[in-house]
């Protein structure tokens, strides 16, 4: 028979135990943040040690950095029909190209297919780098389509396209002006780098590629 005065009770930690416990769990905690936050901030680092060094530490960094990177945030636009947010950004690095006019012409498709060609040139770090582009028409041409595979095409109302602009422009106020920009968006969907359509393939490969190579997020 079960004893009615006895408890099913786990034994009381003594405060030592208690203490051990909970410093464990810090460091965990501290361990899981570390594998996370640590190569994005040696990433970003090493382009600061490059920007500011004038190219005499290592190779150049041909980007702009945006400093601090700045997160996207309250996205409202359309993928395919379907709601598109700060979400549909995340989880890879993303190569967002943006063209002044909205429309993609001749000049827009070269410069989607360089970013193609550049993405493929990062061999086996390419599954983390995605491709998104910016236009006001919902409906991608055929062409582009067969092009373009796997390009991801966001688009919305004219409010909404200017809602997205005003969050891409306001961090680079203080930067040159650069028509039909590309920007270096990280898996957390944070904006951090801008580009020139004229520094395609091989100046933004080269940045990007050194990027993936020092960190291991996305």
């Amino acid at each position: 028979m079960i004893d009615p005065n006895s408890t099913n009770s786990a034994p009381q930690l003594t405060d030592a135990e208690f203490e051990a416990r909970r410093a464990s769990g810090r460091k965990k905690l501290l361990l899981i943040f570390g594998l996370f936050a640590v190569p994005l901030l040696l990433a970003t680092l090493w382009f600061h040690a490059v920007r500011f060094s004038g190219g005499s530490w290592g190779n150049t960094a041909k980007g702009e950095l945006i400093t601090p990177a700045v997160p996207l945030d309250g996205l409202a636009l359309t993928e395919d029909g379907q709601p598109f947010d700060i979400d549909g950004l995340r989880g890879k690095w993303t190569i967002l190209y943006v063209p002044d006019t909205l429309e993609c012409g001749q000049d827009c498709g070269e410069h989607l297919m360089l970013i193609r060609q550049l993405r493929l040139a990062l061999n086996h770090r390419m599954e983390r780098v995605q491709r998104v582009v910016l236009l006001n028409q919902p409906a991608v041409p055929k062409a582009m389509q067969e092009a373009q595979l796997g390009l991801r095409v966001i688009t919305g109302s004219e409010a909404q396209r200017e809602a997205f602009l005003g969050q891409l422009s306001a961090p680079t106020e203080g930067l040159e002006p650069v028509a039909n920009p590309i920007y270096i968006v990280d898996p957390f969907g944070n904006l951090m780098m801008r580009f020139g359509p004229e520094q395609l393939p091989d100046q933004v490969h080269k940045d990007l590629k050194r990027l993936l190579k020092a960190s291991r997020i996305g």
